[in-house]
């Protein structure tokens, strides 16, 4: 709307300073005018440059994973495969009845944009069960006034999405 706002607002300046008559009213009007489309612009690109009118939000998901050993072993374990310098592309079961496990979290070569938002990686920690962790950081608009300001048709504010392997100290962790 911001990209209509200063059409409108460029119009106007030209339409006053080319159109009215009276030399006071002319400079008056389109210099209103012309300060209101430079604050404008001054706005769109403050909202492109250091997103003014959004603030960045997360969201935390869990999920409990199951191991990828068969259900009579004592022995509980996933897998990883390092890719990069810190991201992994971990192997779990998703629900205890899979008869495999499946790898996630692997780098789609279709969407690079998307692929370097992502990364994965597990830590043995102190809890009950496995799971996957979440935490997916956005852009969001302070208010309604900014979305419908600065709202791109198909625009993505996703910052990154982290996915942490959270398992048990007693599991293992084999790395290929």
């Amino acid at each position: 709307m911001i990209i209509w706002i200063i059409a409108g607002l460029t119009v106007l300046t030209f339409l006053s300073i080319f159109l009215i008559g009276n030399k006071v009213v002319r400079y008056t009007l389109g210099g209103v005018f012309a300060l209101l489309t430079i604050i404008a612009i001054v706005l769109l690109s403050a909202n492109m440059n250091s997103h003014v009118g959004m603030e960045k939000t997360s969201t935390t998901t869990t999920k409990q994973v199951y191991t990828v050993t068969p259900a009579q072993s004592p022995i509980k374990a996933v897998a990883v495969k390092k890719i990069g310098s810190n991201n992994y592309v971990l192997i779990y079961k998703n629900s205890e009845s899979d008869a495999k496990a499946s790898p996630h979290f692997a780098p789609d070569t279709s969407n690079i944009v998307e692929t370097t938002k992502t990364t994965s990686n597990y830590e043995k920690i102190n809890i009950e069960n496995a799971q996957i962790k979440t935490v997916t950081t956005n852009w969001t608009y302070k208010s309604d006034l900014w979305k419908n300001l600065f709202r791109h048709k198909n625009e993505d504010n996703t910052v990154s999405i982290k996915h942490t392997l959270q398992v048990p100290e007693n599991w293992q962790v084999m790395e290929k």
